[in-house]
């Protein structure tokens, strides 16, 4: 039977068909991979950060794939309920660089899981001022999992070393309103503390600079403090923008 001897109504549905037979095509077949790999998709990024662009939510998504598959006895991540923890967000927005910053904790409950995420982005995707890290994955410190401890392992522990100031690797990254602390470990197995401190306007206005940084230097020396640990076992590298 010819295309011309067929009903209105047949001719619909056989292009119907085709159209539909396309778009499959295009969203399975030859879809183009988002660049990041394998990824485990957050389900409430909207609730809590809905300004994050797409390429962001991609390379956290990956960041998180590959996290979990090292820290599964066996196979591949296929969990479907990874969601922000409430309360857990912490953004940051400097208008001097133009870069956008933060952390929150994701929970996993079908694989009785939790991490900490830090995320890193700027509406120019050129901005000279972002560090390199658009995402990163790490273990929690026990106190902060809800499932109990699973023996997480991430980047920094497996290079942990006996020496106590690795100890603070359990805590980063860290992040508050002011700054954000992350790590590095030196060729002589000694951690680094690198420390992207944020001035706002009400710490520059009236000379108060100075005191600002001085306020927030004493604040991290504290913290770390507070985890039991001394703060003349780090070098502490600061970047105040």
């Amino acid at each position: 039977m010819k295309l011309s001897e067929l009903s209105t109504k047949q001719k619909i549905v056989i292009i119907s068909v085709v159209i539909l037979f396309i778009a499959f095509f295009i969203l399975f077949i030859i879809r183009p991979n988002n660049g990041y790999g394998n990824e485990v998709g957050i389900n409430n990024y909207d609730k809590y950060i809905s300004n994050l662009p797409a390429d962001r939510r991609n390379s956290i998504n990956s960041t998180l794939y590959n996290i979990i598959k090292n820290n599964l006895k066996s196979g591949n991540p296929k969990v479907k309920d990874a969601t922000i923890r409430e309360k857990s967000v912490i953004n940051n927005y400097n208008k001097i660089t133009n870069v956008n910053s933060g952390t929150f904790i994701v929970d996993i409950p079908s694989i009785k899981q939790s991490y900490s995420i830090y995320f890193e982005w700027s509406a120019d995707i050129n901005n000279v001022n972002l560090s390199g890290y658009t995402a990163a994955a790490s273990c929690l410190s026990k106190d902060k999992l809800i499932y109990g401890d699973f023996g997480c392992k991430d980047d920094f522990t497996n290079n942990k070393t006996n020496n106590d100031s690795s100890i603070i690797l359990d805590y980063l990254p860290y992040s508050t309103f002011n700054y954000t602390i992350t790590a590095d470990l030196n060729d002589n197995n000694k951690v680094s503390l690198n420390v992207a401190m944020i001035l706002y306007s009400t710490d520059t206005r009236d000379g108060n600079r100075d005191n600002s940084i001085s306020k927030y230097k004493s604040e991290i020396v504290n913290w770390i403090k507070s985890k039991s640990l001394n703060p003349d076992n780090y070098v502490i590298n600061y970047s105040i923008n």
